[in-house]
Formats: C-alpha cells, sequence, structure tokens
C-alpha cells in the first residue's frame, strides 16, 4: 500500500523554484564533498593559470615592481654621476667685514653654506664650491659666469654709509634659481656681524645676541620611533598594496560571477549538478580562482621583498657610503605588512568571491553581470577609498570604525599598519572579525547560489531573496 506523503506549501513552492534537477543531485555527491571540490578547485586553478591575460598581466606587474624598487637608487645613481656643486667665487672690495680679513671670511661663507645636511649634494660633495677671488679680477669672473665655468659670483662692496651690499651675478633663471636664498642668507648673517662690529661688539656679543632661544616639543600623543625609511617604505608598500588587493578582488570576483554565469547561461549547470552539489560548485569555484589569485599575490610579494633586500648592496656597491637620496630599506615590520598584504587579499577574497558568486547565479543572462555585481562592487570601493583619503589622518575615528568593518577591512587595516597606528590585538581582532563575516557570508550565499543556478527565466525579487537566504 503506496505512503501518502504531506508536503507543505514551502516544500512544495522550493521545489517549484529549484526544479526537478534539484533531487536529481545524487546522494554519492553529497557523500564525495572533499573529491569533488578538489576536482573543481584543480580545474579553476589550472585553467586560470593557462590563460594568456593572466601570465603577461603577471609579467607587467612584476617588471613594475622591479622598476619601482629600483627607483631611488636608480636616481641617487643617476644624480651621483652628475656635477651638483654650484661654484662660487666672492670678490671683497669691502675690505675687512666684521673683523675679517679675506681667509676668515672664505672660512665663515663655506661654512655657513656647506656645514648643514642641506649643503650636501647626492653625491656626497659639498653643495658649494667657494673660491675667493681678487679685488680687481670682477671682470674676467663676470666672464667666466657668462661662459658658464663658474656659476655664481659674490661681489661685495662698502657703500658711502659704510654699510656692505652684496651683488650677484649669474645665468640661472630667476625662477628656478634655489641658490639665491641661501647666499641671501649669508649676506644677512654677514651684513649684521659688521655693523655689530663697527659698534663696538664683540663676535661672541654679536652671536650671542642672535641666537636661537631654547625651543622644546613636548609630544603627548603616540609616540612613533620608526625610522623615516621605514615610514617611507611603509608608505609606499601599502599604497600599492591596496591598490593591487582592489584591483585583484575585484578582477577575481568577477571571474567568479562570470564563471556562474556562463555555465547557468549554457545549461551546463545541469549536467555539473548531477555529479555535485551547488554547494560543492561553489566552494570549488571560489577556491580554485582564488589559489590562482593568491599564487600571482604571492609572486609580486615574494619578487618585491626581494628586489628591496638587493637594493641596499647595490646601492652601497654602486655609490659606496654616500648613498643620499630616499632609502625603501627593507625592515622586520615591511615584511610584516607585505605578509598582512597575503593575509588581507586571502581574506578578502573570500568574503567577496562569496558575494559574487551568489550575484552571479542569480542573473539570468551572461550580459547581466557587469550591472550585477555593481552592489559588491561599489561596497568595495567605499573601502578603497576611505582608505586613500585615510593616509592623512590613519588615527581619525571614522577611519578607525571602518577598518574593523569586514568589508572594509583589507584597504583600511593595511593602510593603518603601514601608518604605524594599529595594535597588534587590533590586526587580531580584525582577522577574526573578517573570519566570522566569511563564514556568515558563504552560507548565505550557499543557499542562494543553491537555489539561484537552477532557476532558469526567473528572477525573484527581495522578499524571495531574504526567504532563501534563510532556509536551511
Amino acid at each position: 500500500m503506496a505512503k501518502n506523503t504531506l508536503v507543505s506549501p514551502e516544500q512544495k513552492a522550493t521545489q517549484e523554484e529549484s526544479g526537478p534537477l534539484a533531487v536529481g543531485v545524487s546522494q554519492t555527491a553529497e557523500q564525495n564533498t572533499p573529491r569533488n571540490i578538489g576536482l573543481i578547485i584543480a580545474y579553476e586553478y589550472k585553467k586560470r593559470l593557462s590563460q594568456r591575460s593572466f601570465k603577461i598581466s603577471t609579467a607587467i606587474i612584476l617588471i613594475l615592481i622591479l622598476l619601482g624598487s629600483f627607483v631611488p637608487t636608480i636616481v641617487a645613481y643617476v644624480s651621483s654621476q652628475m656635477n651638483t656643486q654650484t661654484k662660487v667665487v666672492v670678490v671683497n672690495t669691502a675690505g675687512p667685514i666684521a673683523g675679517m680679513n679675506n681667509g676668515a671670511l672664505f672660512t665663515y661663507i663655506d661654512r655657513t653654506l656647506n656645514g648643514t645636511t642641506q649643503g650636501q649634494s647626492t653625491s656626497g660633495k659639498p653643495a658649494f664650491s667657494i673660491a675667493m677671488g681678487a679685488a680687481d679680477a670682477s671682470g674676467s669672473v663676470q666672464k667666466q659666469v657668462k661662459d658658464g665655468t663658474v656659476s655664481i659670483m659674490l661681489v661685495l662692496e662698502r657703500a658711502p654709509n659704510q654699510d656692505v651690499q652684496f651683488t650677484y651675478y649669474t645665468t640661472a633663471n630667476p625662477m628656478s634659481d634655489s641658490t639665491i636664498s641661501k647666499v641671501q642668507g649669508v649676506a644677512g648673517q654677514l651684513s649684521l656681524l659688521d655693523r655689530a662690529s663697527r659698534l663696538g661688539l664683540t663676535t661672541d656679543q654679536t652671536s650671542h645676541m642672535f641666537a636661537q632661544p631654547q625651543f622644546s616639543v613636548v609630544n603627548l600623543g603616540v609616540q612613533n620611533d620608526r625610522s623615516t625609511s621605514d615610514i617611507v617604505a611603509g608608505y609606499v608598500i601599502a599604497y600599492v598594496g591596496i591598490m593591487l588587493i582592489f584591483m585583484s578582488i575585484y578582477l577575481y570576483g568577477y571571474g567568479v560571477a562570470m564563471g556562474v554565469a556562463e555555465e547557468k547561461g549554457s545549461r551546463i549547470m545541469e549536467i555539473l549538478v548531477n555529479a555535485a552539489t551547488p554547494f560543492q560548485l561553489m566552494a570549488g569555484k571560489i577556491l580554485g580562482i582564488g589559489a590562482a589569485g593568491l599564487t600571482q599575490m604571492t609572486a609580486f610579494v615574494v619578487v618585491g621583498i626581494g628586489a628591496l633586500l638587493l637594493q641596499t648592496p647595490i646601492k652601497d656597491a654602486l655609490l659606496g657610503n654616500n648613498t643620499g637620496g630616499l632609502n625603501l630599506n627593507i625592515t622586520s615590520s615591511s615584511i610584516t605588512l607585505l605578509l598582512l598584504l597575503l593575509v588581507y587579499f586571502i581574506l578578502g577574497f573570500l568574503l567577496y568571491a562569496s558575494l559574487f558568486a551568489a550575484t552571479g547565479a542569480l542573473v539570468k543572462r551572461q550580459e547581466e553581470v557587469q550591472n550585477a555585481v555593481q552592489i559588491p562592487m561599489w561596497l568595495f570601493l567605499i573601502g578603497y577609498l576611505a582608505s586613500i583619503f585615510g593616509m592623512s589622518n590613519p588615527d581619525a575615528m571614522w577611519v578607525t570604525v571602518m577598518s574593523f568593518i569586514p568589508f572594509w577591512t583589507p584597504t583600511t587595516m593595511l593602510m593603518r599598519v603601514a601608518m604605524g597606528s594599529v595594535t597588534w590585538w587590533g590586526v587580531a581582532l580584525s582577522i577574526v572579525l573578517m573570519i566570522v563575516a566569511i563564514v556568515i557570508c558563504t552560507v548565505t550565499a550557499a543557499r542562494i547560489y543553491r537555489y539561484g543556478v537552477l532557476m532558469y527565466g526567473q528572477k525573484p525579487g527581495m522578499r524571495q531573496l531574504m526567504k532563501l537566504a534563510r532556509t536551511k
């Protein structure tokens, strides 16, 4: 005697939405979940790595990373090969100035112009080459200035009121000549010293009169003991890393949505669901494409670390101790930042790939994918823009709050770590929150995906999607 089977309205609606193929999923497929997921992962991984676009884009970005890592060294080397010294000839017709003869005057001008870090060129030589000319050599030195053998001639004369006046001869463009202000500073000091000497003040008294007052700065905020090179390296890695994370997660997530829509549109899904469950299909596709993205990102990080590690010995070999310029030396914090780049890429991809997969399963045609993925794309774009604008003030409250929201954590938290404004427990908490969000989004997306891949010719509304998300 046949048994009567009672079917609830919810179960009947579910069967109608899913279609007869949902019932055709074999029990064997559910029992072979690890094997089926592994096969799908291998297929998707090999498919991505064999694509010509993947190989070309990876090669181009690796070349850009190498060139970018060596830009400071290249700039410092080119600068060292150029004659960056400014040749200055001083012609003194004013006699002793502040009690100094030509020898003492030469020492004072040379020490003032070259005695600070601003007076050092990238090649390690003094920025200014000072020479004293004879009092009657003004005409010949002017000719040398016109010929370019001398950069500047500075003539010191005594005015009728006994003040010292200075005449600056050069052929440089006044709009781009940064030397004028430096020489003016020296001229102002010499004028003050000469006037004080004529008033009967000694050099010590004059120096004491114009000495700078003691001025101390006490910073009550967060103390940052990182070196300048570490800060610069963190800023560069953060900026480049944020762009890589954004581009990679979007491109690979879009690839997940396109792959699902393509299989659904070609009705291949009807065959696939007889060999694997929808959850296995979604998990395999996400993990397979994610593994391809992780391979590419790992290559970027490894090459970047290697290039930065090679920069210091190459710079020392080319320039010796006089490296100068911008340093991007790799440090332990930089390596930590690069490793966090991989961690946040993996977590961010898993989070957004589940959303992209569910979105791709809901469209009827492949052409609709671009419009359908706008919501997760704009959601991720908010975090990207916040990271860029937040670099100016990483400790702002709105930046801190956004960095702990899982959808925006990958870019904002990476930026805050690079700027040195995050504690270790903050990083750990952000990772835990992302893992929780990944589990929730994956479970919800799997339910939507399970029904969406088999709903041909139907477009569920928002109420129906909410119902599907709650259905186990």
